[in-house]
């Protein structure tokens, strides 16, 4: 129960980076575009990157065509860097298999190795960067259980791209944020566009971290730069938990809930921690 306010949401089928993108017509896969022998699959050829990427995201049976489907992007779109360097970091999600949960020590160092290639070949690609330093955090953090080394990366994020949003996609292909409605607001505090790597990177480090001061130090930059977004509220019932860090949490609630800014069974379970002895 303690983790479930986390309020994460086992779903989805993005893999990071994209803005909006338009689903892949399977009667114009199969009729109006031509096709590329690669790696023994028979790819469609997009017009533009962005389609080819759409398209190699999209759902297959057979995890190699998957991986055909991405590699032929550079083959295809050399100089559409950005639409490239999504599909590298979908290649390195790859190499976690086809679950991540049955995922082993050689998939875990190959998928370190992918992303670190990523961050080699893309440097001058901040959303590719992004990207691939929150992976490695969460690697580090969720499956190798090597926090302080995963928390390092999550700061990395904090202190290099605080102002670059997420977009409307998840950290993570299976993670997907509870938002509020927009009932008692009339700003677009729900839309995942409006929560930073930065700020989820500062959640992740409370989430992690076994030093009081660390904690603190994550939640002041947190409240000052992000304090209107979920990620907030989240960190507030993260700490509310933790006796060491509640007398320290407690007279932030009051301002936080104000902002109309948790659903009501956040906002509600943010509260009830307070009357907890």
């Amino acid at each position: 129960m303690k983790n479930s306010i986390f309020v994460i949401i086992l779903s989805f089928g993005f893999l990071l980076n994209s803005c909006s993108q338009e689903p892949v017509s399977l009667s114009l896969v199969q009729t109006e575009l031509p096709h590329i022998n690669f790696q023994g699959f028979k790819i469609p050829k997009f017009p533009t990157a962005l389609g080819q990427l759409n398209y190699a995201k999209s759902g297959f049976v057979d995890s190699k065509e998957k991986k055909a489907a991405l590699e032929i992007i550079s083959f295809l779109f050399p100089e559409s860097r950005v639409q490239c360097g999504h599909a590298a970091l979908n290649l390195a999600y790859m190499k976690l298999g086809y679950d991540y949960r049955f995922a082993n020590q050689y998939d875990f160092h190959n998928a370190i190795i992918s992303y670190h290639e990523v961050i080699q070949n893309y440097k001058k690609y901040p959303q590719i960067l992004v990207n691939a330093n929150w992976y490695l955090g969460w690697i580090h953090c969720d499956l190798l259980n090597s926090k302080n080394t995963g928390v390092e990366y999550f700061w990395h994020i904090v202190k290099t791209w605080p102002e670059i949003k997420m977009g409307i996609s998840s950290p993570v292909p299976w993670v997907s944020l509870v938002y509020p409605s927009k009932e008692k607001s009339d700003q677009s505090l729900n839309n995942k566009a409006n929560v930073y790597w930065a700020g989820i990177s500062l959640l992740e480090i409370i989430r992690h971290t076994e030093k009081k001061e660390e904690s603190l130090k994550a939640f002041d930059l947190l409240w000052e730069k992000y304090n209107k977004t979920i990620l907030t509220g989240l960190a507030l019932n993260l700490m509310l938990e933790k006796n060491e860090l509640k007398a320290k949490i407690v007279p932030f609630v009051k301002p936080y809930l104000e902002l109309n800014v948790a659903n009501k069974y956040l906002a509600r379970q943010i509260y009830n921690h307070t009357k907890e002895k």
